[in-house]
């Protein structure tokens, strides 16, 4: 018997394509709630930097062939799966594979047609598993001799846990399921995410499992919860949670099953609503709702829980929140709008209120907004190779006009049944509106004080002493403007009077300005008598030209920088040569294209804009 895997090389990258170090966790989880395990136990192995994981699910049989394979086979294989999508969040078979990022791994199994157990013991999984190596599992009447002999060097804490899988827990407990036992987990930071102490409550691995796994099914809503019956009754009624406990000291703690909705509060008349409170981010109110619908023959449900953020900061007392750390899983995580595939919260998607159908709501996604809630929408939806995001046909469902005007209606009906999440859509447009208003205040109050400390030149006439401002980075409109402004009133008889054109247009989009290439021309608007000119702060060989040489006639920036001589590239694989003309002047030559195509017509003149307005006005530049 042997493992089917197609390269092995995927094994080794499988076994470490984590987002989590948890997620080994995770997808054991999964694979015990697909074997349909009533009881599910966890427990850390400090000194062997690993643990050891159990489930008295189905088991892996070596006999039952689903899809051409069989569990056991299945477990150790690539690509190669037991179950169906649809069925389990598992069907691609490759989470189990974060297993094998480790130096030992044992696992012992038992179906419910065998009168025996199986086990087998792989030393440096990612290296030796391969399409050769013998998975042929060994035979026993006594896993308890097996385990403790894989555990052969204990610690007191490794014997304490071993003291608990004892042949009566084998006897009484495991008369179907997997156990399996890792040594040396090849991830980060081992102790802080794998090992607990007393409180166990408050370790990172108890809030993940609750979180981000199948145990803590984000269907899973109660009245307690605040949640009425309509809205148990269509979305949580066929869910059941296994039994999931951590060893402690050698005792079962078990950790509640169901994503961790907070509780209803209570009817304290001082839970002031959205409306009433002096500041937004205060708020203790609460509001729930949640829905099942069904989309092109999918069925999806969502759930919204409404919790005001100074609730939330209160009630979730095991989560970081900003400058606290708690367990290591931060609350800002848990606030928004999530996706989940088969109960398991996979990631956030605040860009669902971007969409047009749901732009009354899209204040949802401004700012702080998303402290005050989380929104979670469940269904099938098909998932990348490691399973932490979405694949581009999820995304093609969620963006999909029919999956939308579900979600538009579920925010609508929200609204129009729960006082408070309408007051709050209500209170955050008006804060977000006052917000941008004030954040444009502020920039135009920063740009009114920067203004007197900006470089700024005059141009003398008999008639007046004009002042101007020098543009800045990122100000080309202005260089246009500075550009025009000034090529009518050049000097009459002055030298520099052939590079200042009349300009005719200006364009957020494509070539930034149509001019004339003489306005005395009698036919000023025929087209060879109209040039191209676009604007630029600063003009230099560094990288390439954003617009086509072949096309554009003239380029003016404040400043210029370029050797002579040196060559400009476009982004249309065209290339020219510069020579320096008179100070402030360059012409961009010999233009041709990297297909050897050659635009021997074609002349582009760089002017430094500065040094022109030096040059033509005697102009001085001076800088408070």
């Amino acid at each position: 018997m042997n493992p089917q895997i197609e390269f092995k090389h995927v094994l080794g990258e499988l076994s470490v394509n984590r987002n989590d170090p948890c997620e080994v966790v995770r997808e054991l989880i999964s694979n015990s709630y697909d074997a349909k395990a009533k009881s599910i136990i966890y427990a850390p192995l400090k000194e062997e930097s690993g643990f050891l994981f159990f489930d008295d699910g189905t088991g892996l049989s070596t006999k039952e062939l689903t899809n051409g394979i069989t569990p056991y086979e299945a477990f150790f294989s690539i690509g190669k799966s037991t179950k169906k999508k649809g069925e389990s969040i598992g069907y691609k078979c490759q989470g189990s594979k974060l297993c094998f990022a480790c130096n030992r791994i044992l696992v012992i199994t038992r179906s419910e047609c065998d009168s025996q157990w199986l086990f087998k013991v792989v030393e440096n999984p990612r290296q030796n598993l391969s399409i050769n190596y013998d998975i042929s599992p060994e035979n026993t009447d006594s896993p308890w001799v097996e385990l403790a002999s894989f555990l052969s060097t204990l610690s007191a804490k490794t014997q304490n846990t071993l003291d608990f899988f004892d042949e009566s827990f084998f006897q009484s407990r495991f008369q179907s399921g997997t156990l399996i036992v890792i040594q040396e987990l090849d991830t980060e930071n081992f102790e802080k995410h794998f090992l607990f102490e007393d409180d166990f409550i408050s370790s990172y691995l108890s809030n993940y499992v609750r979180f981000y796994t199948r145990h803590g099914d984000v269907r899973v809503i109660t009245k307690e919860q605040g949640f009425s019956p309509n809205h148990v009754l269509q979305v949580a009624k066929p869910i059941e949670t296994a039994e999931l406990a951590f060893i402690v000291n050698g005792q079962e703690m078990r950790i509640q099953g169901g994503f961790p909705y907070l509780a209803a509060s209570s009817s304290d008349t001082e839970v002031k609503s959205p409306s009433q409170i002096s500041r937004l981010r205060d708020g203790r109110f609460m509001a729930r709702s949640a829905k099942t619908f069904n989309v092109s023959g999918s069925k999806f449900s969502i759930v919204a829980t409404v919790d005001g953020n100074r609730r939330a900061h209160e009630e979730y007392t095991t989560l970081d929140r900003k400058g606290t750390a708690r367990s290591g899983v931060r609350l800002v995580d848990q606030r928004g709008f999530f996706v989940a595939v088969n109960g398991i919260k996979i990631c956030r998607f605040m860009d669902i209120f971007y969409n047009t159908e749901l732009s009354d709501y899209s204040v949802l996604a401004d700012g702080e907004s998303p402290g005050h809630f989380s929104i979670i929408v469940n269904g099938d939806f098909d998932l990348v190779t490691n399973r932490n995001s979405l694949s581009r046909k999820a995304f093609d469902i969620l963006s999909s006009p029919a999956f939308l005007s579900e979600i538009r209606k579920f925010f609508d009906d929200f609204k129009r049944n729960s006082a408070v999440f309408s007051e709050l859509i209500s209170r955050l447009k008006k804060e977000s509106t006052e917000n941008k208003l004030n954040e444009q205040i502020s920039i135009l109050d920063a740009s009114k004080k920067a203004i007197k400390l900006r470089e700024r030149f005059r141009i003398s006439s008999s008639e007046s002493n004009e002042l101007y401002l020098s543009p800045q980075p990122g100000e080309e409109y202005l260089v246009g403007v500075l550009y025009a402004k000034l090529a009518t009133i050049v000097p009459s008889g002055s030298p520099f009077s052939e590079f200042w054109k009349k300009v005719l247009t200006f364009s957020t989009q494509g070539i930034d300005s149509v001019g004339m290439r003489d306005k005395s021309s009698t036919s000023p608007l025929v087209e060879s008598n109209l040039i191209s000119i676009e604007y630029k702060y600063n003009f230099t060989d560094s990288g390439p030209f954003n617009h086509a040489l072949a096309i554009v006639d003239y380029i003016v920036a404040w400043t210029v920088n370029l050797p002579d001589s040196c060559k400009i590239k476009d982004e249309y694989t065209c290339f020219g040569e510069v020579n320096k003309i008179s100070e402030g002047v360059w012409n961009i030559s010999n233009i041709e294209n990297e297909g050897g195509g050659c635009y021997d017509d074609r002349l582009v003149v760089v002017i430094s804009l500065k040094q022109l307005i030096e040059s033509t006005f005697n102009a001085r530049f001076s800088t408070p």
